[in-house]
């Protein structure tokens, strides 16, 4: 029975080439899609196969017509139509494509094909999806402006009279665009559209309420005297209010030249005396290091860590040897690390010939403390060693650390 079924078979086959070749040459091409789609020819896994091109596309539509996307948030939804994108699965294209596998130019390879057709060798054809991107991108850019809503980080302000003001902390939310895309490609692409979670993002401050809200004392401060009526007197002053009320996060580091920016006469300083290669000459912001070592002593009480500190060459008039802290924009600066575990806060107060800066903390971080310094002399210099030295609750040593060693040249 088997043998007979394959003869039979082979005899169809055969007789179909020779009917075939026979007729080549004889016929053209029949593209006014008049006739059946030959057997086993599919479309997305649907047989489409002695069908007219008509059935077949109805058939298709049937399944595969696009459908409306609704994307939902909360209580909103948005739409996006098949015309809204432009997208088209482009279905007559298959069946076309369907009608015309066997009615090819080439007699010879229409052969081919329907002889592997016969013998059960079925053709899928896959539908084409087509959209325009630019037009999904924006209705997605039309939702961000409905849902985006930017993180707002608390603030802290401090007034001369340590008054503290803060304002709370609030989540950012934005789409998250390339989940959204994602997921409408994928469906776009597997022609299964169905509803959308607007997936979005939550955006959390990186200065929260509690950070704001654990500043509640000073831990530290430190004060200087200067000539208030002089241009080193108008650049302390500015000076000053550039490394005012400044937040320091926990591991974040404060630089003193990032602080005040250039000291130029743009950025508001004048011409005062500096010290450069050890003699006084009149230049651009002088008096900027009285506000540096000031800031450098309240730090250096209030236990920060000190990263980088330099001495002048000459002992300064405004503080002891050992306690200053030399700056120049572009080559030495000061900087401290906030090795606490929480933030805190820079706050100076220039008035009345004095300038003092103050550092407030959370009073848990507030350590006990104070400075020693060790003087000695070496031909024409003055070397100073500057200790720290930590107290316990009973006010014995816990542990002393060398902060600086500075070389002074002595005045002839």
């Amino acid at each position: 029975m088997y043998k007979y079924k394959l003869a039979h078979k082979f005899t169809l086959i055969l007789s179909l080439l020779i009917i075939l070749m026979l007729t080549t040459g004889m016929q053209k091409p029949n593209n006014n899609f008049n006739g059946n789609i030959f057997k086993n020819i599919y479309i997305e896994q649907i047989n489409v196969g002695k069908l007219k091109v008509n059935e077949a596309k109805e058939i298709i539509e049937k399944k595969y017509s696009p459908k409306t996307i609704y994307i939902k948030y909360n209580d909103k939804t948005w739409t996006i139509n098949p015309s809204d994108i432009d997208l088209d699965y482009n279905i007559d294209d298959a069946v076309k494509k369907a009608y015309s596998y066997t009615r090819s130019d080439s007699k010879f390879e229409n052969i081919k094909r329907k002889c592997d057709l016969e013998i059960n060798k079925p053709y899928n054809i896959d539908l084409l999806a087509t959209y325009n991107e630019y037009k999904l991108s924006k209705i997605i850019s039309t939702i961000q402006e409905q849902i985006n809503k930017n993180v707002q980080q608390a603030t802290i302000q401090i007034s001369d009279s340590g008054q503290i003001t803060t304002t709370p902390s609030k989540e950012g939310i934005e789409v998250d665009i390339s989940s959204l895309k994602e997921q409408i490609y994928d469906m776009i692409k597997s022609k299964s559209l169905k509803d959308i979670q607007l997936p979005i993002k939550i955006i959390k401050p990186t200065i929260t309420t509690e950070h704001v809200k654990s500043i509640n004392s000073v831990l530290g401060q430190f004060s200087t005297s200067f000539n208030d009526h002089s241009a080193r007197g108008s650049n302390i002053y500015v000076a000053g209010k550039s490394t005012s009320d400044i937040l320091i996060m926990p591991s974040d580091l404060f630089s003193y030249n990032k602080a005040t920016g250039a000291r130029t006469w743009s950025n508001g300083y004048k011409t005062a005396k500096v010290i450069v290669g050890g003699r006084y000459i009149n230049g651009e912001g002088g008096g900027v290091c009285q506000v540096s070592t000031t800031i450098y002593n309240a730090a250096l009480i209030s236990g920060l860590d000190i990263v980088e500190v330099h001495n002048h060459t000459y002992p300064s008039h405004y503080v002891a040897k050992g306690r200053d802290a030399a700056v120049s924009y572009g080559y030495i600066d000061l900087k401290f690390k906030n090795n606490f575990a929480h933030p805190i806060y820079i706050k100076n107060i220039v008035s009345n010939g004095a300038i003092t800066s103050k550092i407030y903390g959370h009073s848990k971080d507030r350590e006990k403390l104070y400075i020693k310094t060790q003087e000695s002399r070496d031909k024409d210099n003055i070397i100073v060693k500057t200790y720290r030295v930590f107290l316990g609750e009973e006010n014995n040593k816990i542990r002393e650390e060398l902060v600086s060693e500075n070389k002074y040249k002595i005045k002839k």
